[in-house]
């Protein structure tokens, strides 16, 4: 039920998680993206426990998506570790992709009764926090797990490559474990790579999951997405949009679609804040891309789109270090993200360049106009001469992803 674990390279972020939670009074709850790593962490803590002393036969690791387990029900989970471990009570559970057995949280939670440290991972809605709460009565800590940062992509990757070639092959092909891993062996599949991760969570979380009949338009729709990674969008513009390619679709079942879309984990949100209440508002959200090289598996790269592609890479290493981020409306400005509480603020810029004096006063402008002493940051694709400009701090991007 095992794959050897002998070349994993440790992602401490998630591992010192699953340390801190060992042995709590918790149901651990890995979710993400297929493919993103979830499995190779569990394996990774396992190898620990097995390094630390834990006996193999108090240890039990399954895949529930294996067809040849026969594991059809709650009760065949149930069965399978009754007959694997000598003891359940102190024993560790591992259920891989726990979301493709029906009423698995009967099981989960009768493990849990029975005093066994469970650790499941899911890949759709049905695992995020709200639902896994619901399900497991409030007994489970959700660990969101995510592709590749780029600081993590480094380690991946061929030692002998500059920062700056890898920072190029990183915002084309993303952040899954396995396409960094062909980059240096078999380069020319990874698109092969990313087009089988992207039709993989389509089909299994969007269209098989929902039942969907009419695919062409939830496929154009997803494209429409990717296409404006970092735009404000709204149902009515998607639905234009979809109209405008002979597509008659209502804003009902597009927002619908949208939600599909989310909870496969292709998407994820950033809503709207204002500067001075912190409220969220009532306008169009963006959308950004969970992984860039799905993005430009679906739209071909193009340097044209190279503004919204450091936004959507900002965005999603502001979601791994502060867990999420929203946009910041500043009276009639907008500043492209606001992380951290309420005491502990922190604003964000993305540009590819200030080289153009227009463009300097235009990206400085909305933090300039933030009433607060909280810090602001431009991060930028080249480099620039100063790295502070009246204390607002300038940092390239591929500078400030390595940075702890």
């Amino acid at each position: 039920m095992r794959e050897s674990t002998s070349t994993i390279i440790p992602r401490e972020t998630y591992l010192s998680k699953l340390r801190a939670a060992r042995g709590s009074d918790v149901i651990k709850g890995l979710t993400g993206i297929r493919r993103c790593g979830k499995s190779t962490l569990l394996l990774a803590f396992m190898d620990e426990l097995k390094a630390e002393g834990v006996p193999e036969d108090r240890m039990l690791y399954v895949n529930l998506e294996e067809s040849d387990l026969g594991i059809r029900t709650c009760d065949d989970i149930l069965d399978l570790v009754s007959k694997n471990l000598s003891s359940i009570p102190g024993s560790y559970v591992f259920l891989d992709e726990v979301q493709t057995i029906p009423n698995w949280e009967i099981a989960v939670s009768t493990l849990f009764i029975k005093k066994a440290d469970i650790y499941v991972t899911g890949s759709n809605s049905q695992m995020l926090s709200s639902e896994l709460s619901t399900r497991l009565s409030g007994r489970c800590l959700e660990i969101r797990v995510r592709p590749l940062t780029f600081s993590e992509y480094v380690k991946f990757r061929n030692p002998g490559k500059s920062r700056d070639d890898l920072f190029a092959e990183y915002i084309r092909r993303g952040g899954f474990p396995a396409v960094a891993r062909m980059e240096d062996t078999i380069p020319d599949l990874t698109n092969d790579m990313l087009s089988g991760i992207y039709n993989t969570v389509y089909t299994k979380d969007v269209t098989d999951r929902h039942s969907i009949r009419n695919t062409s338009a939830i496929s154009n729709l997803c494209r429409f997405l990717m296409k404006n990674i970092g735009d404000r969008t709204s149902v009515r513009s998607a639905t234009n949009y979809l109209s405008s390619s002979g597509l008659k679709v209502r804003p009902e079942t597009i927002d619908s679609y949208i939600s599909m879309l989310e909870g496969a984990m292709l998407f994820e949100r950033a809503k709207r804040k204002d500067s001075k209440s912190k409220d969220y508002l009532r306008t169009n959200d963006k959308f950004y891309a969970t992984d860039i090289g799905l993005r430009n598996i679906m739209i071909p790269y193009s340097e044209t789109d190279l503004d919204g592609i450091l936004e959507n890479i900002v965005f999603n290493e502001l979601s791994v270090r502060y867990g999420t981020a929203s946009t910041c409306s500043v009276g009639q400005y907008e500043v492209d993200f606001v992380t951290g509480p309420i005491n502990a603020i922190m604003y964000w810029q993305v540009c590819l360049s200030l080289a153009d004096p227009e463009t300097l006063k235009r990206e400085l402008r909305p933090l300039r106009a933030i009433d607060d002493n909280f810090p602001k940051t431009i991060i930028t694709l080249d480099k620039y001469p100063a790295d502070n400009i009246d204390g607002i701090r300038v940092v390239r991007i591929a500078d400030w992803l390595l940075e702890n």
